[in-house]
């Protein structure tokens, strides 16, 4: 129940500041753009569309929501509570994969074709963006500026639009495949190329990336936020 809590009141603190206003405009961009693509490079250009947005979405506003809070004293109140990290982190990476999840549809829509494998898209969607925004409050945890935020999450996310270089065939390598975005192009795929591997082992890939980025964020965030409110923590995960 204390999950549940904590996303509905994540839902409704991005709904507060405008986090969906933002988006329905980059969609209309996004769509907007895509009118003028043409036809040969429109599937395309929407796949890299629908790759770039769960990651920045979850690498920008999660650390912003965080930072947010912190300027708010959201944080005070709130882990006075018996409250696990664990429910906090997970509430913020659904919260946002809902809304990653509703804007890549939308933007793939506007290409005038279905994904080969709904299953197969959704998946890479939600993992992306929640290995993303699980990666992003590990950055933000740190710093206390949206500046140096901003400056530093991009250094972590650099390695990770590398299988861009792949996808636009300009460099490729199978060291790509450790990557955890190379399963996101993967899963994302095309109605015309499909997919040439069971798309469980991208999943997979992802799945241990999130819990990676999880275990990190989880540390980050207890170092850094917990330790500074009240009596801090433990180091248990709860306070």
């Amino acid at each position: 129940m204390k999950g549940l809590s904590l996303l509905i009141f994540d839902l409704r603190f991005q709904w507060r500041h405008g986090f969906y206003f933002v988006y329905v405009f980059v969609c209309v961009c996004y769509w907007i753009l895509l009118r003028f693509i043409p036809e040969t490079y429109k599937e395309t250009t929407a796949i890299a569309l629908t790759f770039s947005d769960p990651a920045a979405l979850g690498l920008i506003m999660a650390g912003g929501m965080v930072l947010l809070e912190r300027d708010q004293g959201v944080h005070d109140p709130l882990f006075v509570t018996p409250v696990h990290i664990r429910d906090y982190l997970l509430a913020k990476a659904g919260s946002l994969s809902v809304l990653s999840l509703a804007a890549g549809w939308a933007i793939h829509a506007a290409s005038g074709s279905l994904p080969q494998s709904p299953l197969a898209f959704s998946a890479g969607i939600v993992l992306t963006s929640t290995f993303m925004t699980l990666l992003s409050i590990g950055v933000a945890a740190r710093h206390r500026t949206i500046n140096g935020f901003i400056l530093m999450v991009q250094v972590y996310a650099l390695p990770f639009v590398l299988p861009l270089l792949g996808y636009f065939h300009l460099w490729h390598t199978d060291l790509f495949l450790l990557l955890p975005t190379e399963g996101t192009l993967r899963l994302l795929g095309s109605p015309s190329g499909g997919l040439s591997v069971n798309p469980l082992l991208y999943v997979f890939i992802l799945l241990i990336w999130n819990a990676a980025a999880y275990i990190w964020a989880q540390r980050s965030y207890s170092r850094n936020v917990l330790m500074q409110i009240g009596e801090g923590g433990d180091g248990s995960g709860k306070i």
